[in-house]
């Protein structure tokens, strides 16, 4: 059996952390990567490759873009990092940029490839990207709000002492400031989430959640072991087709652009989209949140 090839464009800290730590949970791949900066990129090939006796991972090498291009999975992780205090959506422009150069470069891409998008902002890119390239949308989808709910999942098990497996509680929307916690619907073997705990410190917690990435950028420049676990998480759901569901960002067809909803993950990316049922002010905040994300396309629509 061939190995599951993965291609990973960027390797900044979170390209080179996702390399890794696909590496440490055993994933049987060819681990590609890619960067303009060849001499950092060599430097993380090897750095890497002294991690792999330690795995059942088949090789670490690095690859142009178009043999990434080929790949089963491609990863771009490529764009300017979030500064302390900034916004994501500062990013827009300068790592829309970079996107639509990386697909240029890509070009021609296998057709059953699946993409993941993580340079932020990852909902209108992921959008981006679904337009610069000619495959099914529920190919291309983005890492979304899957690390935002795990870490309103910590928040909660720690409050209850429960293991955090046992929390169904999705954020959803934006990546960004105006993601919407789903917490209506959230539950504990099927008991509501505001059983256990008021529903006012819910609310905090989900805030938290939602700041803990400026917090970390404020005390050491920037976030990847999180973002990093979650698209290995994600590759290891494609490959072997699990249907797991997860909150990733995906093409929403009633709003015709890309925001988290839980969504069943296979060999083809997304399959079923599950939309949580709301409460009438998470509806609004959701509409809110859309409205955010549809501002950053329109930005980008006049790149295409």
């Amino acid at each position: 059996m061939k190995p599951t090839k993965i291609a990973i464009i960027g390797t900044g800290s979170v390209g080179a952390t996702t390399a890794y730590a696909c590496i440490m949970r055993n994933i049987a791949a060819q681990i590609m990567l890619v960067d303009v900066d060849e001499k950092k990129c060599k430097g993380e090939v090897l750095d890497l490759s002294d991690a792999l006796p330690f795995s059942a991972t088949s090789k670490v090498e690095q690859a142009t873009f178009t043999q990434a291009a080929q790949a089963d999975i491609i990863i771009i992780a490529a764009g300017k990092p979030q500064s302390p205090g900034q916004k994501r959506t500062e990013l827009l422009e300068i790592n829309g940029k970079i996107v639509k150069s990386i697909i240029e470069k890509l070009n021609p891409i296998n057709p059953k490839s699946v993409i993941i998008v993580v340079s932020n902002p990852v909902d209108p890119l992921t959008w981006y990207t679904q337009q610069l390239i000619d495959l099914p949308k529920n190919q291309i989808i983005g890492s979304g709000t899957m690390l935002d709910s795990q870490r309103l999942r910590n928040l909660i098990a720690q409050r209850l002492d429960i293991g955090e497996q046992s929390i169904h509680a999705y954020i959803i929307g934006e990546h960004g400031d105006k993601q919407v916690a789903a917490l209506s619907a959230g539950n504990i073997a099927d008991v509501p989430l505001y059983t256990f705990i008021p529903i006012t410190e819910l609310q905090t917690m989900a805030q938290e959640a939602m700041r803990r990435a400026y917090e970390i950028i404020e005390l050491k420049n920037c976030t990847c072991y999180g973002v990093a676990s979650c698209v290995a998480a994600i590759c290891e759901n494609i490959i072997f087709d699990t249907k797991r569901i997860i909150p990733v960002s995906c093409f929403i067809e009633e709003y015709n652009l890309c925001m988290s909803m839980p969504a069943t993950i296979g060999a083809n990316g997304t399959e079923e989209i599950i939309k949580p049922p709301l409460n009438a002010t998470e509806q609004k905040e959701l509409l809110i949140s859309i409205e955010s994300i549809r501002s950053n396309i329109n930005i980008l629509k006049n790149s295409l």
